[in-house]
């Protein structure tokens, strides 16, 4: 398996050299160097951002419900605590 994917490879490099087309074309872009790849460092620069500040929007979210299940765990343990003390008053 890994023979014929090396095989494959060799090959693919081979027809790239031989037709010098090793690199994509993009010419579509147009020739405004330095602002086309500043273009795209400001690009890569805001998914970045945009993904990290998602995953902190879900964290703070995940951990606000995570805090609202734990006081609710507190307010019935405090019920279960204070109804047992009332049955231990009533039994003595």
């Amino acid at each position: 398996m890994m023979e014929s994917v090396r095989q494959y490879l060799q090959d693919w490099s081979d027809a790239c050299e031989y037709a010098n087309e090793c690199a994509p074309d993009l010419s579509v872009l147009g020739n405004g160097e330095p602002f086309t790849a500043l273009f795209f460092i400001a690009a890569v620069c805001y998914l970045v951002y945009a993904f990290n500040e998602a995953r902190i929007s879900r964290r703070v979210h995940a951990t606000s419900s995570v805090a609202g299940a734990a006081s609710e765990l507190i307010g019935v343990v405090e019920q279960m605590q204070q109804s047992r003390a009332n049955r231990e008053k009533l039994a003595a």
